[in-house]
Formats: C-alpha cells, sequence, structure tokens
C-alpha cells in the first residue's frame, strides 16, 4: 500500500505540479495537467515523511524490547534507525521549503529510495530480532536431555551470518532487487522458525 501510494505520488509530480509550460514540457506533462498547487503536494510528501518516522520510532520501540538482539546488532540497528530519523527529518524541511515541482519530485523520490524505510528498515528490525531469536532458542534446546544436536546444529548453521547480511543491505532505486535479498532471508528465518518447533515438540 505505502509503495503504490508513493509511486501515485511521484507520477502526480511528474504531470500535475508544473508550475509553467516549460515546466510541465519539462517533467513529462502538459500545461492543462498543471492543475494542482504546488502546497496541496508539499503536504502529502511531507505526510508520507511523518508516516516513515513514525514506523522509524515503532522499530525504536522494538529493540528496546528484543530480549534476544545480539548487543552489535542492536547497536548497529539503532544507528541505521537515528540516522535514517535525521534524514529523513531534514528532507521533511527540505519539502516545505521546495518552490519547483522538479524539486519536489526528487524529494519524493529521495524519501523512498534513499531510505526504504518499509521495504528494508522495517524488516531489518524484526527478522533480526526474530533470527537472534531462533539462535537464543536453539541454545536452550542444545541444553535439554536428549537434544538433537545435529538438526540444531543445521539450524544454526542455517541462521549463521544472516543478520550480518541483513544489515548490510542497502536502500536504492532497484526496489524489486532489496525486496529480493529481504525475501531470501525472510525465507530462511521461517525455515529455521519451523524446524525448532519440530524439534522442541511444538505445534
Amino acid at each position: 500500500m505505502h509503495r503504490v501510494l508513493t509511486a501515485s505520488l511521484i507520477a502526480a509530480l511528474g504531470v500535475s505540479l508544473a508550475g509553467s509550460p516549460a515546466e510541465a514540457a519539462a517533467l513529462g506533462g502538459s500545461p492543462a495537467q498543471a492543475a494542482k498547487p504546488l502546497d496541496v503536494v508539499k503536504k502529502a510528501v511531507a505526510a508520507r515523511i511523518d508516516k516513515r518516522l513514525d514506523a522509524l520510532r515503532k522499530d525504536a520501540a522494538a529493540l528496546g524490547g528484543a530480549k534476544h538482539l545480539q548487543a552489535a546488532h542492536k547497536q548497529a540497528l539503532q544507528q541505521l534507525i537515528d540516522g535514517q530519523s535525521a534524514g529523513l527529518t531534514a528532507l521533511k524541511s527540505k519539502v516545505e521549503g521546495e518552490t519547483t515541482a522538479a524539486g519536489l519530485k526528487a524529494d519524493a523520490r529521495s524519501m523512498v529510495v534513499d531510505y526504504r524505510v518499509f521495504m528494508l528498515t522495517g524488516p531489518k528490525v524484526r527478522l533480526s530480532v526474530a533470527i537472534d531469536a531462533e539462535l537464543a532458542a536453539a541454545d536452550r534446546l542444545h541444553d535439554r536431555p536428549g537434544a538433537d544436536d545435529a538438526k540444531l546444529d543445521a539450524v544454526q548453521k542455517s541462521l549463521a551470518g544472516k543478520v550480518d547480511a541483513l544489515l548490510a543491505i542497502q536502500p536504492g532505486a532497484d526496489g524489486a532487487a532489496v525486496r529480493a535479498q529481504v525475501t531470501t532471508i525472510r525465507t530462511t528465518a521461517k525455515g529455521a522458525r519451523s524446524d525448532l518447533k519440530a524439534i522442541s515438540g511444538k505445534k
């Protein structure tokens, strides 16, 4: 939903906000399409930035409640959240000062491709928390009498380095590539969770 709304917004910026015939032509629209006031879309972009800032606050809260998140991972994620929060706050100020549709379109694009809050940052937090919790669970299961150490070792091996790989993924213009990288790690985490449930006898 966020991706669809933002794509629609950027498309609207390309054709509906040109303030002059020349600007309309430069952005791919026509003077007849230059109908929406710049301030209206400024507010729309600012509102979408606010949604991302709110999501980052929720991500930060999730870190605080993650009992098994490794310290190094927590630090890296907190730095990411802090950096993106600062960057988006600055971008919002820039949006409020824009005087051209082209500038606002660039800001709207930056909001998406330079941060990927919903596609990447949120999943980084949730999957890191989940993977570290799964690793901790595997350690606990190893200590149980009659533990299937071979299966537990296989689970731990499948998860080894996955959080670091996840944290290394960078936002960018190729959303499909970003999503594919996240999906690969998510699939591994889901598989490990299922395996741990089977090993522990939980349903």
